[in-house]
């Protein structure tokens, strides 16, 4: 069975908090994705938002596929 992960990056870097997420199939994966972006946005941490500025979300399968990419 694949599996899923869920990455955060930013031109800084990685946000770790969400590096490397596990999920168990592609669409929990996606709408995971969508949910943590938006818990960035909803933040109360100017620097959570600001961080998120520039970020790529992805989710990769276990073979490093791409299956979502917010931008």
């Amino acid at each position: 069975m694949p599996r899923y992960y869920f990455f955060c990056e930013h031109e800084a870097g990685v946000i770790p908090d969400l590096e490397g997420m596990d999920l168990k199939d592609e669409p929990a994966a996606l709408a995971q994705a969508m949910v943590a972006a938006g818990e960035i946005m909803r933040s109360n941490s100017l620097a959570g938002r600001e961080a998120l500025v520039g970020t790529i979300l992805l989710v990769k399968d276990n073979a490093g596929a791409t299956l979502f990419r917010m931008p």
